[in-house]
């Protein structure tokens, strides 16, 4: 059966059976995937996916369903399941089905010249980065070396007259090389987003992967104490997405945030500006509306060190008796929708990296943390991490360190950030950074 008649008879199915109200969202996409090994393509897959669910209101209630499947059968299943699970809710919340918003900001998440693409110029591509990464004589492997392209149409129709689409696409390559020196070796990774397979360049994203790991050789343990510290851009976006629950209305509302109402109060230094924007120009995450159908918008979570919102859908916000943010996202079709952030970041700062390490005159620089899983307590912020990075000495690089631990507290650093860069960045993540000295930090070494 066709999307446009399944989706006209399943609301029409659904009124009929009961439901107050009815939402239809669906998904649909496909990838590409090539990695390639000493020269050949190693592995090749093409996926295409297809995904629908279903919600419908019943006595206040909102029952869920879904399914891969359009046929009859497949409507009276969704309508029966999404029935049952209405039945089942215990809980008093208000849930919501959404009318919709006056108006839908326009995003920049889909490039044209992506449309079509040519696989086989996709494996020239690869393949060439390959190429030129072994071009490095102390090249004496690679770990990964891959192209992936993925596309993604979504949207949301109800029985109050919501329709929406977007679509979304993007392409990105990488190359993780193996240097060796004197027995000991050090891997770097070189990558790229791109909006078109010329932007795709495999000497930039060799040279990118090679110069990194050269620069982790040698590496030394430094002495156990507190350190002037610059957390890199992508050590922060690390710390950044680890902790983001915290900014969750719904982690506030089951106590599993320090930051419940804490709206109006001081939790970073006034330098700090911490947005989300679903709206940013070729982000990853970026939406003119959620997956219940809200209109999204740019706004500032913490505005010069204070506390302005937490993230809201529309179930949180009727909790808190404010408006929703916009942030009521769904981890699939098959998902209940929660609450989660678009593009996440810290708003850049004016000095380069180089002028915050002649700041910081003799300290450390962390650039990759391990760890976060296991490492990192969501709940109270507080973090013990394996570490890497470099020992500053008169404003410049001295050498690299390693087998270090960094430990602290994320509520705490983030009021000990001192001065804020001008590298944001967002590698291949909907969270960005730039870099940030911090007053100083915990570090375990020798």
């Amino acid at each position: 059966m066709e999307f446009k008649s399944f989706k006209k008879m399943l609301l029409k199915k659904g009124i009929e059976a009961g439901f107050e109200e009815c939402e239809i969202y669906f998904s649909e996409g496909e990838s590409i995937s090539i990695s390639v090994y000493e020269g050949e393509v190693e592995k090749y897959s093409l996926d295409k996916a297809f995904g629908l669910s279903f919600r419908g209101k019943l006595n206040g209630k909102i029952g869920y369903s879904f399914t891969e499947i359009m046929d009859f059968d497949a409507i009276n299943m969704l309508i029966k399941n999404a029935k049952e699970s209405a039945l089942y809710i215990e809980n008093d919340d208000m849930q919501f089905i959404y009318e919709g918003d006056k108006k839908y900001e326009k995003v920049s998440s889909y490039s044209e010249k992506l449309e079509n693409i040519d696989a086989a110029k996709m494996i020239e591509l690869v393949l060439d980065v390959e190429k030129e990464t072994k071009l490095y004589e102390n090249v004496v492997n690679i770990n990964g070396c891959k192209i992936s392209y993925s596309s993604s149409n979504y949207g949301i129709y109800n029985t109050k007259g919501l329709e929406l689409t977007n679509k979304s696409n993007i392409l990105m390559s990488y190359v993780v090389p193996v240097v060796e020196e004197n027995g000991e070796k050090q891997d770097g990774i070189g990558y790229t987003i791109a909006k078109s397979l010329d932007e795709i360049d495999p000497k930039t994203i060799a040279k990118q992967g090679v110069k990194e790991a050269i620069s982790k050789l040698n590496g030394k343990i430094i002495p156990s104490g507190n350190y002037k510290t610059i957390l890199y851009n992508e050590a922060m976006v690390s710390l950044i997405g680890t902790f983001a629950d915290i900014f969750s209305a719904d982690s506030a509302q089951k106590g599993l945030s320090l930051l419940k109402d804490k709206e109006g109060e001081i939790i970073a230094n006034e330098i700090v500006t911490i947005v989300d924007n679903p709206l940013l120009e070729d982000g990853l995450a970026s939406t003119p509306f959620d997956d219940e159908g809200v209109a999204t918008f740019k706004k500032e979570i913490v505005s010069q060190g204070k506390l302005t919102t937490l993230l809201h859908n529309l179930k949180t916000a009727n909790k808190a008796n404010v408006k929703t943010t916009g942030n009521g996202f769904k981890a699939s079709y098959s998902s209940q929708v929660g609450v989660e952030p678009s593009n996440l970041y810290i708003e850049k700062g004016e000095k380069s990296f180089d002028e915050l390490m002649g700041l910081v005159g003799e300290g450390v620089v962390i650039t990759d943390l391990a760890g976060l899983h296991s490492g990192a307590n969501s709940i109270t912020g507080d973090f013990s991490l394996a570490a890497k990075g470099f020992y500053i000495k008169d404003g410049k690089k001295e050498f690299p360190i390693e087998q270090i631990t960094v430990a602290g507290n994320y509520f705490d650093l983030l009021k000990n950030i001192e001065v804020i860069g001008n590298d944001l960045k967002f590698p291949m993540s909907n969270v960005g950074s730039p870099s940030v000295i911090i007053k100083e930090l915990s570090i375990a070494g020798s």
